[in-house]
């Protein structure tokens, strides 16, 4: 489990120590090469600080060095709700999105549902159940009733649960489908669920 600061002045003292290690990579090697993942424990650790101001710098700054990063769970889903705290809720809405097809499992056991893993592909560790585990408790603590709520309506939400229940048949075929042509079209219309929203 993940050491999580304890109070406001160890946030930032931490803050400011894996954003100092991912400059100190990127001056070396001319890039970074974050293979502890600070980039993404980041995002939580805005999150839990609420500091709107320097949680967007650091938004930005991750969208600029990481264009083409795919994202991890519980990162994605401390994106969606500081955009929802900055009052950008359609880019809220849309990372939320993310976050449900990162791991099916996060927001409904969020909301203290019950949930069993699908029988479908996992594509990564991120995706199984377990990964929930390492959502610290830290951010489960800092999401507000208001934002429980937002959670709640957006995941039961006709668009959500249609992309969700296509992306589950997508998953479930791919599990079985070992043709390369069949399993990349099935996969090119598993990244194009989002584009409606």
């Amino acid at each position: 489990m993940y050491n999580f600061p304890e109070t406001e002045k160890r946030l930032r003292r931490r803050i400011s120590s894996y954003k100092s290690s991912l400059l100190k990579e990127k001056k070396k090697f001319g890039y970074v090469n974050d293979g502890a993942g600070k980039r993404y424990l980041l995002f939580a650790l805005y999150f839990v600080l609420n500091d709107l101001e320097e949680t967007r710098d650091y938004i930005k700054w991750y969208d600029n060095e990481f264009p083409d990063d795919s994202g991890e769970p519980i990162q994605k889903l401390c994106w969606a709700l500081s955009l929802r705290r900055m009052g950008n809720e359609m880019d809220a809405r849309k990372m939320l999105a993310e976050t449900m097809l990162s791991n099916l499992y996060m927001i409904p056991k969020l909301l203290g549902q019950d949930v069993n893993e699908y029988d479908i592909w996992h594509g990564s560790n991120m995706a199984h159940i377990g990964y929930v585990g390492y959502l610290p408790k830290e951010v489960a603590a800092s999401i507000t009733e208001a934002e429980s709520q937002w959670l709640r309506q957006e995941h039961d939400s006709p668009e959500f649960r249609h992309i969700r229940q296509r992306y589950i048949q997508i998953y479930s075929k791919l599990k079985s489908t070992r043709d390369i042509d069949k399993r990349k079209r099935l996969l090119s219309e598993s990244d194009s669920l989002l584009d409606a929203l």
